[in-house]
C-alpha cells in the first residue's frame, strides 16, 4: 500500500523519519473555526465577542487591538468586564461543515489553527505594555484571568474534536521577541506552564496532535515546552538554531518550520533565485533524518507557488524511489489568517 501525505506528516508528528519532506501546505487541511468570534470581524474597527476591539485595514498584514479603548483597565478586577460566551449558543454543526466541506481526509491531516493564546489574550485584552506590567506588578490576577482563558480554550478544543474531528490542534500563544523572552522563565514557569499544561492535556486527551505556535527567540522554552508534551513548534526562526534544536530535542519534538523569513523569504527586495537557494538550504539542512515538518508562511502569497515548485523538485526523486506518483501542488491564494471577511454572528440560540 502506497503512503498518503496524511501517513508522511504523521511519521514526523511521532518523530520518526520520513520517506519524504512533509509539509504543512501540501499535507494538511487547515482553518480558523468560523464559529469563533474572536479577532477582528472585517476591515475597519470591529469588536469581538469579549467586547475587545480591534483595528484591520487592507494595508496592514494583520489586525491591532485598539490600545486607546481596553476591555481590561484593571487586572484586579478583570472578572467584572469579562464575560465568555456559552459555546453551545453557536452554531458548531454547521459551521464546521462548511469550514470542512473541501477537506480530503484520507490523504491529508485535519487541522485547526486556535488564535490568541492565554498570554496573548492577556495583551490583546489590556494592552501589550500594560500585560507586561500586570504579570509584574499583580501575578495573581494576571495568573487567573489567563486560567479562566485556559478553561475555555479546553471547552473549545472539546468542541473540534467533537464537531471538526480534527486529527490535530494548532495552538497560538507568543512568549518573545525577536531577541528576547518577554518575561523570565521562573516567571512564565508561575504564570504560564501549569494552564499551558491542561491545554496540552486536553487536547491530547481527545486524541488529537498539539502544534504550539510561537514567534520570536523562544530557544531557552523549547526544553519546557519538550516537557509539557507539545508535539510539534512552529515557526522556530532561525535565530532560535532550528537544526540544533531538532538535534537536541527531536526524539520527542518536532520542528515545523526553521526558514529564513526575516533574512531573506519575506524580504520585498529578494529576488526568485535568492528565495530558491534560500528554500532549498533549509531543505538540505533540516529533512536528513526525518522529524521534521517543512512550514513556510510568506508575508506575501503570491511567493507560495514558488515554495511548492522547490518542495516538489527536492521530493520527486523521494517520491518516486516510494513508489508514490510526483505531484505538482498549485498554491490556493488563499490566508489561513485573513480575518476581513469575517462579519455577522454565528449565534443560534
Amino acid at each position: 500500500m502506497k503512503m498518503t501525505e496524511r501517513e508522511c506528516i504523521t511519521l514526523a508528528l511521532r518523530h520518526q523519519d520520513t520517506p519524504w519532506v512533509p509539509a504543512a501546505d501540501t499535507c494538511q487541511d487547515s482553518c480558523i473555526p468560523t464559529v469563533l468570534e474572536e479577532g477582528a470581524r472585517g476591515y475597519g474597527i470591529t469588536e469581538d465577542w469579549f467586547g475587545v476591539k480591534y483595528l484591520l485595514r487592507p494595508d496592514q498584514p494583520g489586525p491591532m487591538p485598539v490600545e486607546s479603548e481596553p476591555r481590561i483597565e484593571d487586572i484586579t478586577t478583570w472578572r467584572d468586564v469579562v464575560t465568555f460566551p456559552n459555546l453551545d449558543d453557536y452554531d458548531w454543526e454547521g459551521c464546521a461543515a462548511r469550514d470542512t466541506a473541501q477537506w480530503d481526509r484520507k490523504n491529508k491531516l485535519s487541522n485547526v489553527i486556535l488564535i490568541n493564546g492565554m498570554f496573548e489574550s492577556l495583551h490583546m485584552f489590556c494592552g501589550f505594555e500594560n500585560a507586561l506590567c500586570n504579570i509584574i506588578t499583580d501575578e495573581d490576577a494576571s495568573a487567573d484571568f489567563m486560567g479562566a482563558m485556559a478553561d475555555y480554550k479546553i471547552e473549545v478544543i472539546r468542541r473540534v474534536k467533537k464537531y471538526y474531528n480534527a486529527d490535530k490542534i494548532q495552538f497560538h500563544d507568543d512568549y518573545a521577541n525577536n531577541s528576547s523572552l518577554f518575561m523570565d522563565i521562573p516567571r512564565w514557569r508561575r504564570l504560564i506552564r501549569p494552564h499551558l499544561k491542561r491545554v496540552i492535556d486536553a487536547t491530547h486527551e481527545c486524541g488529537m496532535y498539539y502544534e504550539h505556535h510561537s514567534c520570536g527567540m523562544i530557544r531557552d522554552l523549547v526544553g519546557e515546552l519538550t516537557e509539557l508534551g507539545v508535539d510539534a513548534l512552529n515557526p522556530v526562526q532561525l535565530q532560535n538554531d532550528p537544526l540544533r534544536l531538532k538535534q537536541t530535542y527531536g526524539d520527542r519534538l518536532t520542528i515545523a518550520g526553521g526558514f529564513d523569513n526575516q533574512g531573506c523569504l519575506d524580504r520585498v527586495d529578494a529576488t526568485e533565485e535568492e528565495l530558491k537557494d534560500s528554500l532549498r538550504a533549509t531543505l538540505e539542512a533540516m529533512a536528513p533524518g526525518g522529524k521534521w515538518i517543512a512550514r513556510v508562511s510568506f508575508l506575501d502569497k503570491s511567493r507560495d507557488q514558488l515554495w511548492l515548485d522547490v518542495l516538489d523538485a527536492y521530493n520527486r526523486p523521494l517520491k518516486e524511489r516510494m513508489g508514490v506518483a510526483p505531484t505538482r501542488h498549485t498554491a490556493s491564494g488563499k490566508d489561513l489568517y485573513d480575518l476581513s471577511k469575517r462579519t455577522g454572528s454565528t449565534k443560534i440560540r
